[in-house]
């Protein structure tokens, strides 16, 4: 008859069993621990590079105007933010160039003067035509035809807003810098386009209807494929605007494009 000796600490049967309780015993305090501490601070890349996308649109849409003063502690409040990533979208917004440091030490806005002015929108008239001709060939019909209906609804309405109008303007040249089959052309356009935009300078009411007829023209022309209608429209269209924005400041140009 088997004689069933008690477990002695030599018995591997009893190193196992030690074994499984010291790891059940890890695995609770481990739990325990995780419980218990505190959580670990989210890193604030996020916070920095979301306080100065505010900024910049604050910027663009000028509710920082041309020249105004950066005060720190009103902006802070305004976007609810610490100074730190506030400072650190300040700095970005230095470097490129949105931003200007004064001799007494004050930030304010860059304004962009007429000289300034003239020179993106040339810069402008060259980059867009090349990506209107690029884009001819590439852009999906799908993109342009709504936006083609929405042009000729404007134009048989002979109604538009101006909020309507700069949505409209956006579609058309991001699409068009989108498609073109360049991601550096796109950026340059992109970046260009920003500057101006930081300009104080009024866009004419006036000029509402017959940019509607000008971004037709070139939606038509990529619409055809016709790489050399859509670079010619571009530029007519971006000359106009050109001078749509001088005579605000009673500067008539003579049309080279013509």
């Amino acid at each position: 008859m088997p004689i069933n000796l008690p477990l002695t600490n030599g018995d591997p049967r009893n190193e196992v069993s030690k074994s499984t309780a010291r790891k059940r015993q890890s695995a609770t305090v481990l739990r325990a621990a995780a419980t218990e501490a505190p959580k670990r601070p989210r890193s604030d890349g996020s916070v920095t590079d979301a306080t100065y996308r505010k900024l910049l649109d604050l910027i663009e849409s000028r509710q920082l105007a041309p020249g105004e003063v950066i005060e720190e502690r009103r902006l802070a409040i305004r976007l609810k933010v610490s100074r730190t990533p506030l400072r650190a979208g300040i700095s970005r917004l230095l470097g490129e160039g949105r931003l200007e440091q004064l001799s007494n030490g004050s930030v304010i806005v860059r304004n962009i003067g007429i000289a300034e002015l003239l020179e993106l929108i040339h810069l402008r008239l060259i980059l867009e035509s090349e990506a209107a001709s690029l884009a001819a060939t590439r852009i999906s019909l799908d993109v342009l035809q709504p936006i083609k209906a929405s042009l000729e609804k404007i134009l048989s309405t002979a109604e538009i807003t101006k909020a309507r109008h700069w949505t409209l303007d956006d579609e058309i040249h991001d699409q068009i810098a989108s498609h073109c089959g360049n991601r550096s052309l796109a950026t340059l356009i992109g970046e260009t386009r920003r500057k101006i935009r930081m300009c104080n300078v009024e866009r004419r009411p006036e000029r509402l209807l017959p940019a509607c007829r000008e971004h037709l023209a070139i939606v038509d022309a990529i619409i055809k494929r016709d790489a050399a209608v859509a670079r010619h429209t571009m530029v007519q269209h971006l000359t106009n605007v050109r001078q749509g924005m001088l005579e605000t400041f009673g500067i008539f140009l003579p049309d080279s494009h013509g």
